[in-house]
């Protein structure tokens, strides 16, 4: 059985050929937003589970949503375990951002617990992510390994100290830069103080010569510095921002 390309299974192929791909998080616990934010021309979505209020049925509801718009999903969870990644990837997330990725050893965990073959996550082609036990086994399994993205979120002093080892797990895609973690981490004002940005240079550096692919939050006028530090997944926002900023929009253009 052959399926057909969707943006949905292309999206690990296109991360890691360097693609620019613009994304926004989503914080709002309902399927409708994700329906909404689905039928859009974003190339991502990240649901946010560590800090907004998703429980698991609403995650599911909220990725099930996302399958049906054909929009590449992503969670970032809440737990940083590889137990904490089955959920997401059984219900069909394209991907998840592991957040405090510190140590080799966490970096290893994780690793595992995205793939089948090269790692050791628990199978269950009974959930979406296996068609309901429709995908022959060892077709689901291929499939999964090689659509599945796993983001490593370094967000700590350790994580910064140990970033050589990080990126030395092959099954890690990408990085995520949490600089505002790493601002209080530092005991800076602000993410764009020397501190931070040496830091934030140096994992750059770092991920860039071991062919890991760079992901970061991003604001407009942040855009040109983050390509310059080899970021090429950027997350604008959430729609909380835009749900603010239009409402603020509409006012403007009435009066």
């Amino acid at each position: 059985m052959t399926e057909l390309m969707t943006r949905q299974s292309e999206f690990r192929s296109r991360m890691l050929a360097g693609e620019e791909l613009i994304g926004c998080f989503v914080k709002t616990p309902h399927h409708s937003m994700v329906e909404v934010m689905g039928n859009s021309e974003l190339d991502f979505l990240v649901i946010d589970q560590e800090h907004s209020p998703f429980d698991l049925g609403g995650l599911d509801a909220c990725l099930l949503a996302g399958k049906a718009t054909d929009m590449p999903m992503f969670v970032r969870i809440q737990q940083n375990t590889a137990t904490g990644m089955l959920w997401p990837l059984d219900c069909g997330a394209t991907g998840v951002i592991v957040p405090h990725v510190a140590t080799a050893e966490k970096a290893a965990e994780i690793a595992g617990g995205g793939r089948y073959r090269n790692g050791n996550r628990g199978f269950a082609g009974t959930q979406r992510a296996g068609g309901y036990s429709t995908k022959p086994m060892n077709e689901y399994i291929d499939q999964a390994d090689s659509e599945t993205v796993i983001i490593a979120q370094i967000e700590d002093v350790e994580a910064v100290n140990n970033i050589e080892d990080i990126v030395k797990e092959k099954e890690i895609d990408c990085i995520f830069l949490g600089r505002m973690d790493l601002t209080v981490g530092y005991g800076a004002s602000s993410p764009t103080d020397e501190v931070v940005m040496d830091a934030v240079r140096h994992v750059c550096n770092v991920a860039r010569k071991a062919g890991k692919r760079i992901s970061a939050y991003a604001k407009t006028h942040e855009k040109d510095m983050l390509r310059e530090l080899g970021v090429t997944m950027f997350a604008l926002g959430s729609e909380h921002n835009l749900i603010q900023s239009g409402i603020q929009n509409l006012k403007d253009e009435f009066y």
